[in-house]
């Protein structure tokens, strides 16, 4: 398949107008039992997990594994469902005007190998937090995420 920067492409045709956007989010946890966070380097500017949209034909799965390696330098497997999060409570608007409802798939994995890389562009920092620390900033959907592994009864 043609590789298209799928956000892109639908923006040509529509604009702004608000649009649904499939993605990932993965929760990469440590030995610790922490959760690695990225401040993004571009909008919203707030720490998050590590994900990203889904491209024309790839997997739920693909998409982890190719925003994991991209946002961290970090190669993951074994990912386990975590949960969804989509709606009201997942809608952004970009400062271009652009509107989008994200559809969120999230994992976590514990199965991780690499050395943390810091991109300063898209990664402006990359962290693992406990629980208890986490920065107070995190989009909604993020958190909701984050709350189902800690205490949705997933945490082991």
């Amino acid at each position: 398949m043609k590789e298209v920067n799928y956000v892109k492409y639908i923006r040509d045709r529509v604009g702004h107008d608000e649009i649904n956007l499939t993605g990932v989010n993965v929760l990469i946890i440590n030995e610790n039992n922490q959760v690695l966070l990225q401040k993004r380097g571009t909008f919203p500017y707030k720490w998050g997990l590590i994900g990203g949209i889904t491209e024309l034909g790839e997997s739920l799965e693909q998409t982890a594994v190719r925003e994991a390696k991209e946002e961290t330098g970090l190669d993951i497997k074994e990912l386990t469902l975590l949960g969804t999060t989509s709606g009201e409570k997942c809608y952004m608007e970009h400062p271009n005007g652009d509107k989008v409802y994200f559809i969120t798939v999230g994992y976590f994995t514990k199965n991780f190998k690499g050395l943390l890389k810091i991109d300063n562009f898209e990664t402006k920092e990359l962290n693992f937090f406990t629980y208890e620390e986490l920065p107070a900033n995190i989009p909604n959907s993020h958190r909701i995420m984050i709350d189902n592994y800690y205490h949705g009864g997933v945490y082991r």
